[in-house]
């Protein structure tokens, strides 16, 4: 065997080796454990018990159709695909929204002990704008999340407000900033009149929440971020 034929003979045999080692690698290390525990806070848009006086007689996310149709039940789907057994909370924490500084964390103990790995925060709608001032309400929201993570060991989710909100949404980005959380942009989508039920309820309030086709688009953007 000449020189040229013996060399290509080893650097086959080492390529042949590095792809063995590779895939050896692959099938040794341990799979990703599904998500088992998710906790979803928000406001009507991630749930809203009947309502009669303002034409909302159901009982999930505002404006969606039916109960299989909201948010957080088509990102549950796609949750419970990877794992049937997986356990979702969804809580609607409006209060947090009126009254983020001065909020009783512990009248959510029940959420703080259902020890999410995943907590995903979807609200803001309901700030008052004018009560937000330096990082108040960004600082809020870092402390509700960490009331309610397992001893820092759960991850976050948030994304910024279905409606424009300037003041809000940057102190939503700031906060996911300062602790490297997934930060899900959900605001263009109500640039979309189709996004909104809009005209399918008398109550203009109600219309303006996203419909069928916007909880998907939500639910659809935050399945993205998951799934990596």
């Amino acid at each position: 065997m000449n020189k040229i034929s013996m060399t290509k003979s080893i650097f086959m045999v080492s390529l042949l080796m590095g792809m063995i080692l590779v895939s050896c690698n692959k099938e040794d290390g341990p799979p990703e454990a599904p998500l088992s525990k998710v906790l979803v806070i928000g406001n009507s848009i991630t749930y809203h018990p009947p309502a009669p006086e303002v034409g909302w007689n159901n009982d999930w996310g505002m404006a969606a159709s039916a109960a299989d149709k909201d948010y957080v039940s088509v990102l549950s789907d796609s949750l419970k695909a990877r794992n049937p057994d997986i356990e979702i909370i969804r809580e609607n924490v409006y209060p947090f929204e009126r009254f983020f500084e001065t909020l009783d964390f512990e009248d959510y103990d029940y959420l703080k002990e259902f020890q999410a790995e995943l907590l995903i925060i979807r609200l803001g709608e309901n700030v008052n704008s004018a009560e937000v001032e330096g990082y108040n309400l960004g600082r809020s929201i870092l402390d509700f999340a960490d009331y309610l993570s397992d001893n820092g060991k759960t991850k976050v989710l948030i994304t910024t407000t279905f409606w424009e909100n300037p003041v809000v949404n940057s102190q939503i980005e700031w906060a996911a900033a300062q602790q490297k959380w997934t930060l899900v942009d959900i605001t263009h989508l109500s640039a979309d009149d189709d996004n909104m039920a809009l005209g399918e309820y008398e109550h203009e309030g109600v219309s303006r929440h996203p419909n069928d086709k916007g909880m998907k688009a939500i639910a659809n953007l935050i399945w993205a971020y998951i799934k990596k």
